[in-house]
């Protein structure tokens, strides 16, 4: 008889299937059965696993998430509308620089030309920021909405450990209040049982959903006004908005009660405000820290009071004190505040660097003007102080400032 392999006898039959395709028709088969309440209510054990889930490393990572896409969303914002404002800006000083030398010169083509891709650009930009800003704004919202319910999950399910444990203390009491009333027999473990399910225990999976449900339904009857103008994260990004928005010409923020109606949700000023009086008063802006009494770097600026200190200034004072807590050293202000009040203010380090940039551009013109002022006042304060750096330049150049001016006399 012929020799025949294994392969040429299973030649035509059926295969049977693989372990691991059996494994996953048996599990699209499987079906779990349908939930059952408990019976008894949780141990003391089950309750500490169940105060675990509020904290645990997965909502803290996703928490974590959810403050870099804010983070994430408020710079975005910010970027394309500073991107807009820089070319409309440059747009504008191109166009008085290309109007005042058409007057010299005559039209440039080249220049011309040039005025026009920077039309075109600022045209696209003019069309894509306002929605793309408005896309932020909703996502934003959207992330608010989404901590939110992480915290009202976390407290729903405090909640629940607390109704759990009382469930358990109620049970005990009440079966030890039975126990004492009733003899025992051969059907005690029946009857335990009976009693049991006549507490009326909720379970913990109702009681959660039951607070979660109850939170959501509270949320969703706010305003946008208790949602997002209240929230920090909003504020924040709001407020970096609109100064991106403004930084030219300096519009102060509208109230927060006006921050969702329809003529300044976008940050547009092209209708007129019938309301002034619900502006921000600005204050003239102070870009030293009140305590350290320096240019402040890191502005930190407190949600209590909105005074603004240079970070590690108001740190180390605020740990200095009892509690972390003191009145607030600015003076004139006696709001009661603590580290946790405080947050790193972009909008106010922005306006700290426009301020400076100001500041030095102005001193580079004072500083034209004062050689200017040099040659027709010798004997003004600004004139001894041209004369002095010129000095010290002729020094520098191996010159003698006495024998130039006794050459420039003779």
């Amino acid at each position: 008889m012929p020799l025949i392999s294994g392969a040429q006898r299973n030649r035509g039959r059926p295969r049977p299937s693989s372990p691991s395709s059996h494994t996953q028709q048996k599990r699209r088969a499987a079906r779990l059965p349908d939930y059952e309440p408990p019976s008894f209510p949780l141990d003391r054990a089950a309750c500490r696993e169940l105060a675990g889930l509020s904290n645990n490393a997965d909502t803290r990572k996703y928490e974590e998430q959810l403050k870099q896409s804010i983070a994430l969303l408020t710079n975005n914002v910010r970027d394309i509308n500073d991107r807009y404002v820089k070319k409309k800006d440059e747009l504008d000083k191109f166009r008085k620089r290309q109007k005042a030398q058409s007057e010299d010169d005559g039209e440039d083509p080249e220049a011309r030309k040039r005025g026009r891709a920077e039309e075109d650009v600022v045209m696209r930009l003019r069309e894509a920021v306002p929605a793309l800003t408005a896309e932020c704004e909703s996502a934003v919202r959207n992330v608010i909405d989404l901590r939110v319910e992480l915290e009202d999950g976390r407290k729903a399910i405090q909640d629940t450990v607390h109704k759990a444990e009382l469930e358990s203390a109620n049970a005990a009491n009440e079966d030890q209040e039975s126990d004492n009333n009733e003899a025992k027999d051969e059907d005690d473990d029946d009857d335990h049982v009976m009693r049991n399910t006549r507490h009326g225990i909720l379970g913990p999976l109702r009681i959660l959903k039951n607070e979660r449900e109850k939170a959501a339904a509270d949320y969703a009857t706010r305003p946008p006004e208790e949602r997002y103008a209240v929230d920090n994260d909003y504020i924040g990004f709001k407020r970096l908005w609109w100064d991106a928005v403004h930084s030219v010409d300096g519009k102060p923020l509208p109230d927060a009660s006006r921050w969702f109606t329809r003529n300044t949700a976008g940050g547009d000023d092209s209708e007129d405000d019938e309301e002034a009086d619900l502006v921000i008063a600005e204050e003239h802006l102070s870009i030293y820290c009140p305590l350290s009494m320096v240019v402040m770097e890191e502005p930190y600026t407190s949600s209590v009071c909105k005074h603004t200190f240079n970070k590690p200034a108001i740190v180390q004072f605020l740990r200095s004190q009892p509690g972390h807590m003191a009145k607030c050293p600015q003076t004139g202000c006696n709001k009661e505040i603590s580290i946790k009040d405080f947050y790193d203010d972009q909008v106010m380090l922005r306006k700290i660097k426009r301020a400076q940039a100001e500041t030095e551009r102005r001193d580079e013109d004072e500083d034209g003007v004062e050689f200017e002022d040099s040659t027709l006042h010798p004997g003004s304060i600004k004139g001894e102080r041209a004369r002095d750096r010129g000095n010290q330049l002729l020094a520098n150049l191996g010159l003698d400032p006495e024998e130039e001016e006794k050459g420039e006399a003779i």
